[in-house]
């Protein structure tokens, strides 16, 4: 019985308002402030060097504008898990789209997406700052806001406006998670926003499939334990509160019936199978088998116990085995051991319990809530990451870019039950409010200067200044009819292809397309039929825009290298062409010799086998490039730096030149000459 009391007057204590209070009160708005500062200022960054979407970005860009036009999009993007299941299927909803059509109908250019996103981002970091305030004051407030600083840190200032959905997603699902614990506390007014939040996510990334619905239903359940508690304890205020359940319950639910009625809609309208049909037809589907639980234990350890944890070096470097590798082979991805992963997370778990215990000892609902979220999440997460297919890029760290969200509330779960047991002394209280507000402003400083991950389209930002360029060319193309963009041959997240349709939706050109992935992102409505076109639009890159398709002329370039720089690129050509024909092809080192084994460097295998080596065939290839970029040769200190020099200019020409060709449809005059 004592216990009891003395847990309930610290409770009271924590609760009473006092000076230290309303000092503590004025520290939230400046954490805040701090935590907004970096989306404010990388996003004015970017609008004022004239940032532009690339790659699969710019798809964002293209369905934003669609909304409310006769292109309606009723999904998401296309998902990459297709490569893995053989299905091609969507991203379910097209939610992200209706949130960005305002800022991109009103703002050119790239600058109404970027705005768009990052609006999104600063009302989540200003709601997980109020939630965690509504549930225990401006401790917890200053708390999340720190939290949510590192998690704006990690991931740079420039993926705080990118609209990727494995990056835009991020801080709306550490929302989502603390909408979830507001809920098991018995916040019934939280019900529509939840409801609204995890559809977006639901809707955006398949990533969020497992993750969203799990936490969804403990949220609900945790409400529900929570309303029985308040039934039993004050039974005459139960029918007003069984009202309010009723009211906000219902407005949950209209708001998930809202929120979902374009995927339904495209569902029971589309042609074939509808789109929520074949991603229930992919489940458990995947050519290359699936991540598997111990290797999940690894990736779930590698963020959530380990160093760095969640913070910035673990978010560019993940489990990558070299800086520039693009494609992670589960077996050789940079993990931890399965003991160390094992006995991390384990640590992880008694700590959980610790927590937990100690909470409910002292009669701490907000805390347990939390951890018992927390602990919620990290087993959801574990069988998301289990269950996922591998693909083409085997262990993606897109794929699993909700583990840092997840360890940032589970880090942020565990802080505020330690923060809470101490709070009612006046020291510690004052201590902890300051630490958390000096680590919100330090961190969201940090994040001030320019920082790009170079993961995701982020990595092709190269290409804005070719993409702003082309686009001032292409109003040559107005007037000429309903456009059929030709991407065959194109290669896989080329950075160009998509802009370019972008800013021919810009100009208000007709297009259409026959490649069925694009048709699945660009919506039904831009399929070629075969008499839908009046020209084809081609692109071409490097060499390939010396040569224009049959019966096409070339209305865009943009030249990578200047008249002097190509001079002396096929100066430098030529010598090593002679440097190659005197050596009989390239000196390998050791690891050059070893990638050669290994079927990377047909040409220099060739040598190896006995094969003559020609020169040309070398340098077209491109293997002299790659060898040079992977630092595969022996080379002296006089042809070293031409070496270097050549693989600049080659790599500068092969990805920055760009040209585009207007031709007739089908190798045939439609409507008369382009």
């Amino acid at each position: 019985m004592a216990d009891t009391v003395d847990a309930a007057a610290r409770r009271l204590t924590v609760m009473q308002p006092s000076g230290d209070a309303r000092l503590a009160s004025r520290f939230l708005p400046v954490a805040v402030a701090a935590a907004l500062a970096p989306i404010v200022v990388a996003t004015a960054r970017a609008v004022d060097r004239g940032w532009l979407p690339v790659g699969d970005n710019a798809f964002f860009a293209i369905r934003a504008a669609d909304v409310l036009t006769s292109h309606p999009p009723l999904l998401g993007t296309w998902t990459s898990n297709s490569l893995a299941t053989g299905i091609d299927a969507n991203n379910p909803g097209p939610l992200f789209f209706d949130l960005l059509s305002l800022p991109v109908g009103v703002l050119p250019g790239g600058a109404g997406l970027a705005v768009g996103v990052a609006i999104l981002n600063a009302l989540t970091v200003i709601g997980i700052a109020l939630l965690a305030h509504r549930r225990g004051g401006p401790l917890l407030g200053i708390l999340a806001t720190a939290v949510s600083a590192g998690l704006c840190w990690a991931m740079g200032s420039e993926l705080l406006f990118d609209p990727w959905q494995p990056h835009a997603m991020l801080l709306p699902f550490l929302c989502f998670l603390l909408l979830i614990w507001s809920l098991t506390c018995g916040d019934l007014v939280l019900l529509p926003v939840a409801a609204g939040v995890g559809s977006l996510l639901l809707q955006t990334h398949l990533s969020y499939a497992v993750l969203v619905p799990v936490l969804a239903v403990w949220g609900v359940l945790g409400l529900v334990l929570d309303l029985r508690r308040r039934r039993r304890e004050h039974p005459q205020a139960w029918p007003s509160l069984s009202r309010r359940f009723a009211v906000w319950g219902a407005a949950g639910a209209g708001v998930g019936l809202v929120g979902w009625v374009q995927p339904l809609i495209e569902q029971f309208t589309a042609a074939g199978d509808g789109n929520l049909t074949r991603l229930a037809d992919t489940l458990g589907e995947s050519a290359s088998g699936t991540v598997g639980y111990s290797r999940a234990a690894q990736l779930l350890a590698s963020v959530t116990t380990l160093p760095p944890w969640w913070l910035r070096p673990s978010f560019g470097e993940a489990w990558l085995p070299s800086p520039d590798a693009i494609v992670v082979e589960p077996d050789s991805a940079s993990l931890p051991s399965v003991p160390l992963a094992a006995g991390a997370l384990a640590a992880l778990a008694a700590l959980i319990a610790w927590c937990l215990w100690d909470a409910h000892r002292r009669d701490d609902r907000v805390a347990s809530s939390a951890v018992i979220t927390a602990a919620v999440a990290l087993v959801a997460g574990m069988v998301t990451a289990g269950q996922a297919p591998i693909g083409l890029f085997g262990l993606a760290p897109h794929q699993f870019r909700w583990l840092w969200p997840l360890a940032a509330f589970t880090a942020f779960a565990i802080a505020a039950a330690l923060a809470r047991r101490v709070a009612p002394s006046p020291v510690p209280r004052r201590a902890l409010v300051g630490g958390f507000s000096v680590a919100a402003v330090v961190l969201s400083l940090l994040n001030l200067p320019t920082y790009n991950q170079g993961v995701g389209p982020s990595a092709d930002d190269y290409a804005i200044p070719v993409i702003r360029d082309l686009g001032r060319q292409m109003g040559t193309l107005e007037g000429r009819g309903t456009l059929l963009v030709d991407l065959e041959g194109e290669e896989f997240a080329s950075p160009y292809s998509t802009p370019i349709m972008a800013e021919l939706q810009r100009r208000d050109i007709p297009f259409v397309v026959k490649d069925p992935t694009t048709i699945r992102q660009l919506g039904p409505t831009r399929r070629f039929t075969g008499s839908n076109a009046d020209a084809t639009l081609t692109y071409r890159v490097g060499n390939g825009t010396r040569k224009p398709p049959p019966g096409s002329r070339r209305v865009a370039l943009h030249e990578a290298l200047s008249a002097s720089e190509r001079e002396e690129l096929d100066e430098l050509r030529a010598r090593i062409a002679v440097y190659l024909a005197e050596r009989d092809g390239l000196e390998l080192n050791r690891r050059g010799r070893a990638v050669a084994r290994a079927g990377k460097l047909p040409q220099s295998r060739a040598k190896a086998s006995g094969q003559p080596v020609s020169p040309e065939a070398l340098l077209a290839s491109r293997e002299v490039l790659y060898t040079v970029q992977e630092d595969l040769l022996v080379l002296d200190e006089v042809w070293a730096p031409r070496f270097e020099r050549y693989a600049r200019l080659q790599d500068r020409f092969d990805e920055q030149t760009v040209a585009l060709f207007l031709g007739p449809v089908d190798g045939a005059s439609a409507g008369g000459p382009p």
